[in-house]
């Protein structure tokens, strides 16, 4: 059993931990891929508040029908995306991404708090709702995050990094790999 066991987990590890994308730069060297992308991709500062709305109104129809479409068409081909689960700058892989989701049946709600906008710069601040089977039990997520973003001039967006608690909005109901988050989020809680 304690062999099926180890198996099992590096299965989940090696394949992604069940996530219907890949990554394409190592997850430690993620804030060096932004920091990289920050000088990459510039962006307009003429960004409308209608390229903002739909934009806005596509992460809050994550998972619906439709969202790969969307998503080739609000994202440049060259771009860098993170969002905690995966980072890459193919944009085939985040259409890749986005269309896991529907296909894998999970839910999301995504709730805009605030718009925040400097220079280039737009920031969403948002929480989400989320129902997902990871492995074996389907299991209810609600998160809060941030998402940076930045367009080019014809309102694609070509940066995307999301700020979020992906540990316990994901990982920590991933079956074995759960139990450990939660220990050691337990270990770093204030009284």
């Amino acid at each position: 059993m304690k062999n099926l066991t180890y198996i099992f987990v590096t299965l989940i590890l090696v394949t992604g931990l069940g996530c219907a994308s890949q990554t394409t730069v190592s997850n430690s060297a993620y804030p060096d891929a932004y920091r990289v992308a920050l000088d990459d991709f510039a962006g307009d500062t003429n960004v409308t508040p209608d390229t903002i709305e739909e934009f806005s109104k596509f992460l809050m129809g994550l998972g619906q029908p439709g969202t790969a479409d969307s998503a080739r068409r609000l994202y440049a081909e060259e771009l860098h995306f993170s969002d905690a689960l995966m980072h890459t700058r193919d944009r085939e892989k985040v259409v890749t991404h986005f269309d896991g989701l529907g296909k894998a049946g999970t839910t999301v709600e995504v709730e805009m708090h605030q718009t925040l906008i400097s220079g280039p710069d737009v920031y969403l601040v948002w929480s989400m709702r989320a129902t997902f089977k990871p492995i074996l039990r389907t299991v209810e997520s609600d998160t809060l995050g941030i998402t940076h973003l930045r367009f080019n001039e014809q309102g694609q967006v070509i940066l995307h990094q999301d700020f979020w608690d992906s540990g316990l909005g994901f990982y920590s109901h991933v079956p074995f790999l759960g139990g450990v988050v939660k220990a050691v989020n337990k270990r770093f809680q204030a009284d």
